[in-house]
């Protein structure tokens, strides 16, 4: 891995251990030509191979907001064990509850280690970049794998520490207070969705009415499991806030960071005989639905009127 001679010693993190729901795990032979410091040119296409398998899994898995930071991520770690190893390079990509995991083996015992590499210095830089993009990274006890991990959904810039995303363009006013959960989005995503709504807001004060509150919440769950393209492993997150105002704010926010068709959406009504879809189920309950794309996704909003004006 990287001469310590090159950067000084950091302490590894150890890699978390948690419960595996999807992965994928590759080996590219090491050219003869590749030495300590000299990458053959057969050796240098490999990250290039290893851009495309992250882009088909990562797509496949639901997560194309993390294809950038993951083939950016990974193009450091192999090229970096291509330069600084000494056997077969191994990438092993895996998805934890709330984690993206990217593991690389080079065989060499050596600890990679972060250093103070010269801001126009070309040796050090690649591990330098993997702890400014990753949340977390590290390296096996023997030294042979590196690994660094990226969260599902990074926080906005705007989501206060309680959880909901104070986008301009949907909420003008601070709550009152907020809450949020996450859900698996598995075939129970949405029941539990409105379950967990009328449950919480019958313990609170809110002026509004909860049976509508809980179907639009509902029906806000629905439409993220249905359209947004997520395994069903995966989690999503989803808000509630009340305002001074009265009104409540329920927030799901999913993946894709796009709403095709949503003026459509918006106007839709059934014909005869026609089944109701969830959106326009939460509009004839009184709800105003927005939404934003933020970072990693996009949020859908539910504005909710108070029933009465609160005092």
């Amino acid at each position: 891995m990287t001469p310590t001679a090159i950067v000084a010693r950091t302490d590894p993190e150890v890699p978390p251990r948690c419960r595996v729901y999807a992965e994928t795990d590759m080996s590219f032979a090491r050219s003869s030509g590749s030495t300590a410091g000299a990458i053959a040119t057969a050796d240098r296409a490999v990250p290039r191979q290893v851009r495309r398998i992250i882009e088909t899994r990562l797509t496949r898995w639901g997560l194309p907001g993390l294809i950038d930071s993951a083939q950016l991520l990974a193009t450091e770690l192999v090229t970096n064990a291509f330069e600084h190893g000494c056997g077969d390079v191994g990438v092993r990509l895996y998805l934890t509850a709330t984690h993206l995991v990217i593991e690389v083996r080079d065989g060499s015992h050596e600890l990679p280690v972060l250093g103070a590499a010269a801001v126009d210095g070309v040796d050090g830089r690649g591990l330098f970049l993997v702890a400014s993009i990753a949340d977390r990274w590290g390296v096996s006890h023997d030294g042979t794998t590196t690994w660094c991990s990226l969260p599902f959904l990074r926080r906005n810039g705007d989501m206060e520490e309680e959880g909901i995303v104070a986008i301009p363009a949907l909420v003008h006013d601070e709550s009152v207070w907020t809450r949020h959960a996450q859900f698996r989005a598995g075939e129970h995503a949405a029941s539990n969705a409105r379950n967990y709504t009328r449950m919480y807001l019958s313990q609170q004060p809110v002026p509004v009415n909860i049976e509508a509150a809980a179907a639009i919440g509902h029906a806000l769950m629905a439409n993220a499991v249905a359209y947004s393209g997520v395994p069903g492993y995966a989690v999503i997150p989803m808000h509630w806030a009340l305002l001074p105002s009265g009104e409540l704010v329920i927030q799901v926010l999913d993946a894709r960071c796009d709403f095709p068709d949503f003026d459509e959406a918006m106007k839709w009504e059934p014909a005869e005989g026609e089944s109701p879809r969830g959106l326009w189920t939460a509009r004839r309950l009184g709800a105003e639905i927005a939404y934003a794309p933020v970072e990693g996704g996009k949020v859908v909003q539910a504005l909710i009127k108070p029933a009465t004006t609160p005092a």
